[in-house]
């Protein structure tokens, strides 16, 4: 299958969310140059606002420009953090090209818009992290990215059971903080992945119950768990954020896969949102874009 990103591709930088760490970001930069791309940096990211890398109306512009420049191939996002749902509703996706889109966390209803316009939507790894990814999710994004299959992933069969669809989802919180909203996820049909870093597993449970009374995940054919680094309960309690995914997510009467590679630790690999995917027992397989899954 063609590449997406064939060596010598131009990779619009922008840091659409959060304010970064200059240093991890010329890391990034540098891992992408060494793979044959030519990055290019957006003016104006060093202009923070409180915890965000710029003004909304700059940020805003930045995307614009990575997501529409005909001499611009890709667009990869610094990092995430906060501050893609402040925008979101501005995004003037009339005016934009379909090219591929990478990033996770912030990014993720950006991604899920992206690919329903037709974008490819890549979620894994934002430049601020590249440097700090283990080699074998590195190689996995390398393949996706050259349009390589991909070896399937290892999770743990919480609830036993084999389903098809397209793979949406990503960051719990993001999902939750859309619903009600014009970008809230439509998981009909679809393989839902969930991750989390550093909620309390209270917080946990909050945001599953709105995905629960929002209808969300009652939509879903599977539900695949990704990395909870750092949702820990209450210190010396005997319970276990694993106990407050199990409560909402085994009623639900479709497989479940968990402890996947995905998310915010340094084996974060990739997938193409709203590409097809499969689950099988312990294994959830996600095809290339273009490719069957």
């Amino acid at each position: 299958m063609p590449s997406l990103l064939p060596p010598g591709s131009r990779i619009a930088i922008t840091a659409p969310a959060s304010r970064f760490d200059p240093d991890r970001l010329n890391q990034g930069v540098q891992m992408l140059r060494a793979w044959g791309y030519e990055p290019v940096l957006a003016d104006g990211m060093l202009e923070p606002v409180r915890s965000l890398a710029a003004s909304d109306d700059v940020r805003l512009n930045h995307l614009h420009w990575a997501l529409s420049a005909p001499d611009i191939d890709a667009f990869w996002a610094v990092r995430g953090g906060y501050g893609v749902t402040r925008i979101l509703q501005d995004i003037d996706w009339d005016a934009l090209t379909p090219r591929p889109i990478i990033g996770f966390s912030d990014l993720t209803p950006l991604l899920d818009r992206a690919a329903h316009r037709g974008f490819t939507a890549i979620h894994g790894p934002v430049v601020h992290s590249l440097n700090g990814t283990t080699p074998a999710a590195l190689e996995a994004l390398r393949q996706l990215l050259r349009g390589e299959a991909m070896a399937p992933l290892r999770g743990n069969a919480w609830a036993s059971g084999s389903a098809t669809g397209p793979v949406v989802g990503g960051n719990l919180c993001l999902v939750a903080a859309t619903c009600g909203t014009p970008a809230q996820l439509d998981a009909t049909d679809c393989i839902l992945v969930l991750e989390e870093v550093g909620e309390p597993a209270y917080r946990v449970d909050r945001m599953l119950q709105q995905l629960s009374s929002s209808g969300i995940l009652a939509q879903a054919s599977a539900i695949a768990l990704g990395e909870f680094r750092h949702c820990r309960a209450p210190e010396g309690e005997g319970w276990h954020v694993d106990d407050v995914l199990r409560d909402h997510l085994l009623p639900l009467g479709v497989p479940v896969l968990a402890n996947l590679p995905i998310g915010h630790g340094p084996n974060n690999h990739p997938f193409a949102v709203r590409q097809q995917g499969s689950v099988q027992d312990a294994v959830l397989t996600l095809a290339s874009p273009g490719g069957a899954a």
